[in-house]
């Protein structure tokens, strides 16, 4: 009996100490800093203009989910998250690439800051033509 008993908490042991992938402890969302940024120089009121935006996941459970955009006045701020989903994840800084589409509805110029690792904002600007 008690073989059966100590198989039991070994089992027990085991159950509880294994994670799966959707536990809430392997979901995590970040703002990843900016390492480079390529826009055109000019635009047109209301056409998309593509901004490229370079950042990086520090493992390989790291995927773009989506951008933080924060407008004020005539600035607006830039941020990609990263979405990291899994509890194993390898040890692979990533590179990343992603499109920002950006549409302007007012003339002059459009300021953009993109935030950097060391707090500081990456600032670049449009000018919005007729």
């Amino acid at each position: 009996m008690s073989r059966f008993k100590l198989l039991l908490v070994l089992f027990m042991i085991i159950l509880i100490s294994c994670r799966t992938e959707n536990d809430a402890d392997c979901l995590s969302y970040v703002s990843s800093p900016v390492t480079q940024v390529s826009m055109p120089d000019s635009g047109f009121v209301n056409q998309p203009i593509n901004i490229n935006i370079h950042y990086n996941a520090n493992n390989g459970c790291g995927n773009f989910y989506n951008f933080n955009v924060n407008s004020i006045s005539d600035t607006i701020v830039i941020s990609p998250v990263v979405k990291y989903e899994g509890c194993v994840c390898t040890m692979i800084f990533q590179n990343l690439q992603t499109t920002y589409s950006y549409t302007p509805t007012h003339l002059g110029y459009a300021y953009f800051k993109f935030p950097q690792s060391d707090s500081s904002f990456l600032m670049d600007s449009i000018y919005i033509h007729p």
